[in-house]
């Protein structure tokens, strides 16, 4: 450990550690944009920069080394100007649209702008508008809002190994977009949102189907179904200000019948069908010389990743549909039948915790005669937000139980949804598959580098 001082106190910091780590470490709040923790720093935004004795200039904190008896000054007045600019020149050329924006009260750029007050445009910028990409049914991009901070870019390719979406152009010309400027629908991505999830401003949204399912609910000649993804229960109560890990499971099914849903089910009950399922082929596989070691296929991103990279894997994939599909083929088969309903009058929705999934229900094979097994997915985020429109007040809500026309589910099933998965493999590899290289049955990775992402 070596010491430095920091606003007039002295701290400790490890040797091999930046300014950043070791200030956050000190609850010294330091503003940042593009950082992101367990990756190597870009010093992109340039909002860390700090004064360090004896440097001709403002450094990054977030790529800058300590060194001992360095003196650092986290809030003189150069520092704080010059974040101060740097956020309007980002507001320059942003919209003004903060009202109408699917981040506005959680976007990162306007709570920097709120913290440092700054509260008109100083500096005027226009640049030349882009086309907004609504092409993919999982994930909307707006270069409008693009700050240039990176963050998608370096999940995608970094994290996740796809590499979708990269920098194009330079200088002021410079945007972030997909191969020869395509919409995301024919790129290689494969919906799992996580680009969503680091953009600090609206400029990647996922696809909502909200107004779709109020105008659906509103038609008396539609019966609406739901499904809802085990772990939506939990994440749910959090979105409402509840302690984390508390499960509203009952109430969230008591809320959708109050928002007018016909019936409500539990995705747990299909897990359980994926299980016996994805079994039964393991097995059937093993004793007649199927192709091994068998993977689920009940990540639609797991899937289009395979599809895109590994196409040589997807023998190993399992043919069982994921939960959703099988209870959205349930819904509009069997239930119709029961109910004596035409099942291009049923609304089948889904609720679940991935962004993938509103791909999967997209998917030609994923219906039968035109009709999709399953027509809307939303998200946790999306599900809080019609709440929110219907004014249900959740924490209020009396638990009631699913409907269960196939019969009970187990707790495995929903021990399978919240864990996120029923098997990766469930066999050894076989001499002739170790030859080929194929990933082996305990591991995500392979020695060719192949490796499964998240989502």
């Amino acid at each position: 450990m070596i010491t430095l001082e920091v606003d007039g106190r002295t701290i400790e910091a490890k040797e091999d550690e930046t300014l950043l780590t070791a200030l956050r470490r000190e609850g010294i709040a330091i503003p940042t944009l593009c950082h992101m923790e367990g990756l190597p720093p870009s010093g992109a935004c340039r909002l860390c920069l700090v004064e360090v004795a004896g440097a001709p200039n403002l450094v990054s904190s977030c790529s800058y080394p300590v060194a001992a008896g360095m003196k650092v000054q986290t809030r003189s007045p150069r520092v704080v100007e010059a974040r101060r600019m740097i956020v309007e020149l980002l507001l320059a050329s942003h919209p003004d649209d903060c009202l109408y924006c699917a981040r506005s009260g959680r976007c990162d750029l306007q709570t920097l702008a709120q913290d440092m007050g700054v509260r008109q445009r100083s500096p005027q910028a226009k640049r030349a508008p882009q086309d907004m990409d609504i092409s993919s049914p999982s994930i909307i991009r707006d270069p409008d809002k693009c700050i240039l901070c990176g963050r998608c870019v370096r999940v995608c390719e970094e994290t996740q190994g796809v590499a979708a979406i990269d920098f194009i152009g330079r200088g002021s010309k410079a945007y972030i977009g997909t191969a020869f400027n395509e919409g995301l629908n024919v790129s290689t991505c494969i919906n799992c949102g996580q680009c969503v999830l680091v953009c600090p401003t609206g400029a990647l949204t996922e696809h909502s189907y909200v107004n779709e399912v109020i105008a659906a609910l509103a038609d008396p000649t539609k019966m609406v179904v739901a499904q809802h993804a085990p772990a939506v229960s939990v994440t749910l109560a959090e979105e409402f200000g509840v302690k984390p890990g508390s499960d509203f499971d009952g109430k969230m099914v008591a809320a959708l019948r109050l928002m007018g849903f016909d019936r409500v089910f539990d995705t747990s009950f299909t897990a359980d069908l994926t299980i016996m399922e994805e079994g039964s082929e393991l097995v059937h596989r093993v004793q007649n010389g199927g192709v091994l070691p068998m993977l689920t296929s009940c990540s639609p991103g797991w899937i289009k990743f395979v599809e895109s990279f590994y196409p040589e894997f997807i023998p190993n994939l399992s043919t069982c549909k994921s939960p959703q599909q099988m209870m959205g083929a349930l819904i509009k088969n069997l239930f119709a039948v029961k109910q004596n309903v035409d099942p291009a009058k049923i609304v089948s929705v889904s609720i679940m915790p991935c962004t993938a999934k509103k791909f999967e229900c997209s998917r030609p094979e994923m219906g039968h005669e035109h009709v999709p097994d399953v027509d809307y997915v939303l998200t946790t985020r999306a599900l809080a937000q019609l709440m929110r429109t219907f004014g249900v007040d959740l924490k209020a809500m009396h638990a009631e139980t699913p409907d269960t026309p196939f019969g009970e589910r187990s707790t495995a099933g929903k021990l399978f949804g919240a864990t996120g998965g029923v098997m990766e493999a469930s066999c050894p590899p076989s001499a002739d598959s170790r030859a080929s290289r194929k990933p082996s049955s305990t591991s995500t990775a392979s020695p060719s580098g192949w490796r499964r992402p998240a989502g």
